[in-house]
């Protein structure tokens, strides 16, 4: 019995390790074409285009947080990412310390995939026309569920995407909020009445605790609070709560907002562990008591 479980064990780590390496060697080709392509720079060809946005991952997500919703990624590997993780090092108040992204490198596949998505949509601006063949979006879609906006390219191209994709509710979330307005700027909106009709933008408050000071396109701004009488305060005061529970349970809130002259606010508990959580809230004391 127990050579036949040794059998058994053996046959699996083979076959798991043969899927790894099979992955491994379909990204490595897709990393290395998807560079070849974009080192063509002005000389590509509407069929280099046309394939570069065939490797764009739109994901379906079947279980987990925002199950029922698909998702364009950028990548926590991106230069504003790290820049804020940077920061976070010395600042413990910074939520890009505690980044969920930062921690899943383990899941390779979508890491590199992510990483791929924010390359491409960051290098080449597309057309309305190309980003309409980006078909297995589904009604409810989030940009961004890891990493954030990279430069003006790539939110004018998610942008785009929502204007080319009508039916679907999006829901945007970022804290790089410059390059955010630098994009619809940049496709022509200027005034929150002009705002995509299919888009809400999720301003995510870099500072724990501490709500965002919110811009002219905000819908709402999304803020992590360390301990439950922070965020029985935020609640109690009027925001949101999604507390890290399944999007479906709040009606997918996020993306079917109905768009009002000021953001909602939504708050959220933080995940992490009690060493960090106290030091975070002993942070976030003296820091509220700096202000008064």
């Amino acid at each position: 019995m127990k050579q036949n479980q040794n059998s058994n064990d053996a046959a699996r780590i083979a076959a798991n390790e043969k899927r790894l390496a099979t992955m491994r060697h379909n990204l490595d080709n897709l990393e290395t074409e998807a560079e070849a392509l974009l080192n063509k720079g002005d000389a590509m060809t509407a069929g280099d285009r046309a394939r570069l946005l065939s490797i764009v991952n739109v994901a379906y997500h079947d279980s987990g947080k925002i199950e029922g919703c698909s998702s364009i990624d950028g990548c926590a590997a991106c230069d504003f990412c790290q820049h804020m993780m940077q920061a976070a090092e010395s600042n413990p108040l910074i939520i890009c310390g505690a980044c969920y992204a930062w921690r899943d490198q383990w899941k390779e596949a979508a890491w590199r995939r992510h990483k791929l998505n924010a390359r491409i949509l960051s290098s080449v601006l597309f057309t309305e026309k190309e980003l309409s063949t980006l078909s297995t979006i589904t009604a409810l879609c989030r940009f961004n569920e890891d990493g954030d906006v990279v430069n003006v390219i790539h939110a004018r191209n998610l942008l785009r995407i929502g204007k080319t994709h009508l039916i679907t509710s999006f829901g945007w979330f970022y804290k790089n909020n410059i390059d955010v307005e630098k994009g619809l700027n940049a496709e022509g909106y200027t005034t929150r009445a002009m705002l995509p009709k299919n888009i809400r933008f999720i301003h995510s408050s870099p500072i724990i605790g501490i709500p965002c000071k919110t811009t002219w396109f905000d819908d709402a701004r999304f803020t992590v609070y360390p301990d439950t009488e922070t965020i029985t305060e935020a609640i109690a005061n009027g925001a949101h709560e999604c507390n890290g529970r399944r999007c479906r349970e709040c009606g997918y809130t996020c993306y079917v907002m109905t768009r009002h002259e000021y953001p909602v606010d939504i708050a959220e508990y933080l995940r992490t562990d009690k060493k960090s959580r106290a030091i975070i809230c002993d942070r976030l004391s003296a820091f509220k008591a700096s202000r008064v």
